[in-house]
Parts: structure tokens; sequence; C-alpha cells
């Protein structure tokens, strides 16, 4: 497939402006052909979904793998903390199709899925930060970096800089505020109540 050329925005109008029929149906078989050549048989859009997720999950995990290489701790969680955002602005659709939690029974879409969540874990873990607080932890970074990715991505475009500093400073309070949840984890152990 040839890569999109934004010079050429008659093209993209003579296909917008055919009948729906026909743009639509190239479209959909475009996406599907290339899906194709990367999963497999995709027979429906629930298994285009599962297809996506998977390769999101298996994206992101790599990704975050790779940041924190060698790093420990807090300055793993920073790394991975910026390794999510990196992901998700630089592949938006396999990020937002991994947003999304479906249930689904496929083993593939679970393993993948289960790999990501172990990664993240063992990263939280290493800094001490483990069970139900690591839950809350995993939460918490998930909304962060997806309230980011969402405002940046509506945003205009002159601001990526604007962003960066605030998302620096958003993940230096998300490190520091995670001895909260060993504190309140603590306080829950020895509380006789």
């Amino acid at each position: 497939m040839t890569p999109f050329d934004r010079t050429r925005f008659s093209e993209v109008e003579r296909v917008i402006k055919a009948p729906a029929p026909r743009w639509d149906k190239k479209i959909a078989a475009d996406l599907v052909t290339e899906m194709e050549a990367f999963f497999g048989k995709v027979d429906t859009i629930p298994q285009m979904k599962q297809a996506l997720a998977i390769a999101g999950y298996q994206g992101l995990q790599r990704q975050i793998e790779q940041a924190v290489k060698g790093k420990t701790c807090l300055d793993a969680i920073r790394a991975m903390a910026h390794a999510m955002r990196s992901f998700s602005l630089g592949s938006p659709g396999l990020a937002i199709a991994s947003f999304r939690d479906p249930d689904v029974d496929n083993p593939e879409y679970q393993k993948a899925a289960g790999q990501l969540a172990l990664v993240v874990l063992r990263v939280f873990g290493e800094a001490g930060i483990g069970g139900e607080a690591a839950r809350h932890a995993i939460r918490i970074l998930k909304s962060l970096v997806r309230g980011f990715v969402i405002n940046e991505m509506s945003a205009p475009v002159a601001r990526p800089i604007e962003y960066q500093k605030s998302y620096v400073f958003a993940v230096e309070m998300f490190v520091r505020g995670l001895s909260e949840l060993r504190d309140a984890k603590e306080a829950e152990r020895v509380s006789p109540v």
C-alpha cells in the first residue's frame, strides 16, 4: 500500500465525494486487507477489535520493557509512565483498542493482556507497591496517561512542549504519591479495626 500523500487532497476529496457505498466499502476492504496481512483472517468487527487490542498490548509491553531496562524502583515507574504516553501518542489506534477491556474468551487476547499486566505489576513490585496498592496505582497511572493523551490529541498542534512539561510534573506527582498508597496499606495491616 502506498503511504498517504498529504499533498494529494484532491484524491481524498474525490473518494469522500463518491457515493457512500463505494468509498466506505473501499476503505473497509483496504483496512481488512492490511489487518489480515498482520493478524490472519479477520471476519468480524469483534475479531478486528481483539486483533488490534492484542497488537496494542504487545506493542505497549515491548515499549515498557525497553524503557525500564536498567532502571529500578521509582525510576522504572517514571520510565514506564513515559513509555505508556509515548506508545499512545505514537500508535493512537492501537492504544485506543487496548484502552477497552472487552469480555472475550480469546486465549491469545487473554495471554497478551496477562503478559502486559505481569510486566506492569513487576515494575510496581520492584518499587515496593504490590497487592491492592498496585491495583490502585495501575488505575491511577492508566487514567493519568489516558487523560493526557486524549487532551493532547484534541489540542492544537502548536503546544506539544507545554504538554510534555505538564506530563513530567504529573508523573513526578504520581511517583511521589505512591508512598501514600504504601502508607495506607501499612496502616490497614496494623490497624486493629
